[in-house]
């Protein structure tokens, strides 16, 4: 399961700065103008912010370079500056735990994936009880093959936070992964209980379905999957998944 939430996480983190700073600068303006810039024109977004540092940004200006560099695809360096903004920032350490789960992103990205589930334990240390931080090492530990950990993290997760639907998808995944598809087909099923449009769930439930040799559920699970979010891999994921299954009743 690719988890969008964990591969494009670029909050907005410092919602509230202070502004005494400068008399002529609007930080927080300029924080969420940057930020906004960072999803369409990382590039602009990089020397926007690197000006603005010069003037007295601060951290804020700092996680909007690192963030830019990771949205440029320089992964490495972007990760990097988000570590060191957590390491030097004087916020909270729940906030310092955003900022490591981002730099964890980059890792990710950068197929440094050791890495990224090392930034992600610091985070989790840092913040025990944030149920997104051990969703999110799940996915690197279940990348890396080892489910019965990611098992572990996705059960901590619910257990915090029992409407998860992400945290249940997931579980599911993992669950058809090592074969044990009754408990699978049963938190994809509550998943879609939780949220009845979660296209990932329909894909996932899809895929149990043909498991169970159940293509006319399947099919219908898929296409749902589709007509929630046409545009997405979700969607061409069930399209590729249709199509083989097709190809195989017909031969």
């Amino acid at each position: 399961m690719k988890r969008q939430a964990f591969l494009m996480a670029c909050g907005i983190l410092f919602s509230s700065i202070n502004t005494a700073q400068s008399e002529t600068i609007d930080h927080a303006h300029q924080y969420h103008a940057c930020m906004e810039l960072v999803r369409n024109a990382p590039e602009e977004a990089f020397d926007s912010a690197l000006t603005w540092k010069s003037l007295g940004g601060g951290e804020a200006a700092e996680h909007c370079i690192g963030t830019a560099l990771i949205n440029m695809k320089r992964y490495k360096t972007g990760a990097e500056r988000l570590e060191e903004l957590a390491d030097y920032s004087r916020r909270p350490k729940e906030f310092k735990a955003q900022i490591l789960a981002q730099a964890a992103q980059g890792w990710f990205l950068a197929d440094e994936l050791d890495r990224a589930r090392a930034v992600l334990t610091t985070a989790i240390t840092l913040d025990q009880h944030n149920a997104n931080l051990y969703v999110d090492r799940a996915h690197i530990r279940s990348t890396q093959h080892h489910y019965k950990d990611a098992l572990d993290d996705l059960n901590k997760a619910i257990t915090l936070h029992k409407a998860h639907v992400d945290a249940f998808v997931f579980r599911g995944t993992i669950y058809r992964l090592t074969e044990e598809f009754e408990k699978a087909l049963n938190d994809i099923n509550h998943a879609l209980t939780l949220d009845p449009s979660h296209s990932e769930a329909y894909l996932e439930r899809g895929m149990l379905h043909r498991i169970d040799h159940k293509n006319d559920l399947a099919r219908k699970d898929w296409l749902a999957a589709i007509e929630l979010a046409p545009n997405s891999d979700t969607a061409e994921t069930a399209r590729l998944n249709l199509e083989k299954m097709d190809l195989a009743v017909t031969e």
